[in-house]
Formats: C-alpha cells, sequence, structure tokens
C-alpha cells in the first residue's frame, strides 16, 4: 500500500547538502590560496597544497553531482507512483465513467481490482440484506473462493459483516476470530485476515464489503482510515449499479408472483428458438399456455386479495413440478406461460398430465373454513410443427387453449379452420 508522507519536505528552494557544501568551499577555496600565496612555504609545498585543493575540489563536484541524481530519480519516480489519493481518484472516475453501464459481476471485478491496489487483497465479497429473512447473503465475489462465497448467508448480526452491518465502521478482524464463526474454515484457509467495509447512504448501510488478504491489515499504517475512504468512494458506484439492477429486475417480473413475466418470456424463448433451429432435428422446442377455470368467478366472489392468492399458489405448484431448464413466466390476468426446452409434444403431454394430478390433490384454503379445487386449462405448441418463431407457437398455444375450453358443455364448438371456409 502507498501511503502520501506527511512528514517535513523539503521546499523547491531550499539548498541540498551537496550545495551548502560546493558552496561554502568555494567560499573558502580563494581565502585559503591567497594566503597561500603570501606565506613564506616552499614553492614545491605550494603547488602541493593548491593540487590538493584542486582534488578536493574535482571530488566534491563529483559526489555533489551525485548527489543531485539520485535526488532527482526520487523525485521522478514518487511524481509517478500512484499514491493513495490517486488510486481513490481513480476509484471516483470509474464511477463517473462507467455509471450503470457495466454488469453488476463486472463491475465488482473492476472494485476488487481497485480497492487491490490500494491494500492487499486476495479476495472480496458483497453482503446485501436478504429479501426472505433477517440475514445477510453475498450477492458478488471475487478470489479463489468466489463460487462458495456466492452461496453464502449469514445472520444479520454474524460474522464481521454483521458487526459492520451494524456499527456502520470499518471493521477488521485480525486473526479471523470473528469471521471463523460465520465462514468455513477451509473458506478462509489461504486468508490471513479480514476486513469490512459498510458502504453507506442517507445515514443507512445497504451493503458491506468485506475483503479478505494473506497480510495482516492491522500491520498496514492508517489502513482503518485508507478502507473508511475506500468506502465513501465506492458506495456511490455500487449503489448506482445495484439500484439499476433492481429496475432491470422489476422491468422482468411479476408483481404478484414474483415469476418472469411476458416480456422475459419472449427474450428466453427467442433464445431457445435460436438453439433448435441450429438443431432442427435433435432439439425439440413445446410451449404452453395455462390458465384457471373460472377465475373470474373467485375473483367476483371472493375479492381480488384471494385472485392473487390463488395466482401465488398457482406459480407455487407449477413450479415444483417442472425441470430446472423449464422457464415459466405470468401473461397477463390468470394466464401462464411456459417454455419447455428438449421437450416434444408428447413429453409435453406428460408434464401436463402430471401437473393436473399434482392440483388435483392440492386444494387451495379460499378462506379459513372453505377449500376448492383449482383447474387449469392447458394449450400448446410445438417448434416447426405448429410454428417456427415465437409469436407463432403462442398464437397456436392459445387457440389450442380456447379450443379445449370449447369442449367444455355449453361453449361455443370449435371447427378446423378448411370447414369454416
Amino acid at each position: 500500500m502507498r501511503i502520501p508522507y506527511s512528514g517535513f519536505k523539503r521546499s523547491d528552494n531550499a539548498l541540498s547538502p551537496a550545495q551548502l557544501v560546493l558552496g561554502l568551499f568555494g567560499l573558502l577555496a580563494p581565502v585559503l590560496t591567497f594566503f597561500l600565496a603570501v606565506s613564506t612555504l616552499a614553492d614545491s609545498l605550494k603547488i602541493f597544497i593548491l593540487v590538493l585543493l584542486a582534488l578536493g575540489y574535482a571530488v566534491i563536484c563529483l559526489w555533489s553531482f551525485q548527489r543531485s541524481r539520485a535526488s532527482s530519480v526520487t523525485e521522478e519516480a514518487a511524481s509517478t507512483s500512484p499514491t493513495l489519493e490517486d488510486n481513490l481518484e481513480a476509484i471516483s472516475d470509474a464511477a463517473e465513467f462507467f455509471g450503470s453501464s457495466l454488469q453488476p459481476a463486472d463491475l465488482f471485478r473492476l472494485v476488487s481490482s481497485r480497492v487491490g491496489q490500494i491494500v492487499p487483497v486476495t479476495g472480496a465479497a458483497l453482503f446485501v440484506e436478504s429479501s426472505v429473512g433477517h440475514a445477510l447473503e453475498v450477492t458478488q465475489a471475487t478470489g479463489p473462493n468466489a463460487d462458495k462465497l456466492l452461496e453464502m448467508s449469514i445472520g444479520m448480526e454474524s460474522g464481521l459483516a454483521g458487526m459492520a452491518w451494524i456499527s456502520q465502521e470499518v471493521e477488521i478482524d485480525a486473526d479471523l476470530a470473528l469471521e471463523l464463526q460465520a465462514m468455513p474454515a477451509e473458506m478462509l484457509a489461504d486468508v490471513a485476515s479480514a476486513a469490512a467495509i459498510p458502504l453507506v447512504h442517507d445515514s443507512r448501510v445497504f451493503a458491506v464489503l468485506v475483503v479478505y488478504s494473506d497480510q495482516k491489515f492491522d500491520a498496514i499504517p492508517n489502513c482503518h482510515s485508507t478502507l473508511a475512504a475506500v468506502g465513501s468512494r465506492l458506495a456511490p458506484m455500487l449503489l448506482s449499479s445495484m439500484s439499476f439492477e433492481r429496475s432491470a429486475s422489476n422491468a422482468l417480473t411479476d408483481k404478484v408472483t414474483s415469476l418472469p413475466n411476458e416480456r422475459a418470456f419472449f427474450v428466453v424463448l427467442e433464445n431457445q428458438l435460436a438453439e433448435s433451429l441450429r438443431h432442427r432435428h435433435d432439439r425439440p422446442l413445446t410451449v404452453l399456455t395455462i390458465d384457471i377455470k373460472n377465475f373470474a368467478d373467485v375473483n367476483q366472489s371472493f375479492g381480488f386479495a384471494a385472485g392473487d392468492r390463488m395466482l401465488v399458489f398457482t406459480a407455487e405448484k407449477l413450479t415444483s413440478q417442472l425441470r430446472k431448464m423449464d422457464f415459466l413466466a405470468r401473461s397477463t390476468n390468470d394466464e401462464f406461460l411456459l417454455v419447455l426446452p428438449t421437450a416434444s409434444e408428447k413429453f409435453a403431454s406428460e408434464i401436463m398430465d402430471r401437473i393436473r394430478e399434482h392440483f388435483a390433490a392440492e386444494p387451495f384454503g379460499i378462506s379459513e373454513t372453505e377449500d376448492m379445487k383449482v383447474w387449469l386449462n392447458f394449450g400448446w405448441a410445438t417448434f416447426w410443427h405448429d410454428g417456427e418463431t415465437a409469436d407463432q407457437l403462442l398464437r397456436n398455444a392459445r387457440v389450442r387453449k380456447q379450443q379445449a375450453k370449447a369442449e367444455e358443455p355449453t361453449k361455443v364448438l370449435w371447427f378446423p379452420k378448411e370447414y369454416v371456409n
């Protein structure tokens, strides 16, 4: 770490020791020469003394030159070496230049790199408050154990991050005694010390940056104040990135069910279609549209709050019956959209049957004293057979869903298109 020199500094107008010696010798040499000339010493002795004076003057000049050269090299190196303030300004410049244009993971790698130029850092983790409970979870991480760190969640008052969250001050764990209480020992095997930097906005901590090092932070001069200065520069940049990520997430998320919305559905479907187009015969794809039978009657009879609870119930039960690769989204009203990668029409039919059986066995609590079964309408469309674009597949899946509804009694009968014409 480079800390600016804060002690006595020679001004540009002050004389160096070499200049003082050279000037003093220059003043004394004429005086010595005068007294030597008027003395009664032998001429050979006078010549010898003059030669010694000349040699001495030459030695002093050479010494002065070497000192001046060494001083200039030192000053040049000092002027080109980045100081703490330079590195802090680099962080601020990065925040202004990049703004929210970088992805959060890329921005965090940049932040970790900048912090590593100020203090020795081997890894870092960003802790934020969990949305599901009284805990802190890692959302970004760098270093050898980054993957494991991203799976970590600790109590709000646990570990070094919890202490910094509460105190709103930089906390240093010199011997890892506190961090080992919250983190597995194997994750800290190559770490000598850790430091937690609270990131504050409007007098409130919104995240904690924990940095790990193979050196002792408490052995670094002015480490506490340095890390505090780092935190003040990092806070605006990381807050902007987190706000942008949250806004982007909200734009693609349904507020009632927390599922992706129709916009996100089309993004995923387009990507999956590109894969199926490249492997037309080997990679099937099926789209499902699902809605709740008589959902409007539920809203009318029990209120919109009950309708919203039924939507959440349906979303959770649908998710529980899907593969990890499947993508479920909510469209409008009571409609859900489902992308089934690698699923043929036959496989999609098996999934629909499994979902029906699950809903038949899991009643929904419409009130404290009344349960009801949730029945679903399904429509499907398979890539290539029913369309090759996202719009075609979704349109045909919705048509099949309406046809399925028409098969119920007192519904309009649907006929093949050629008979209608």
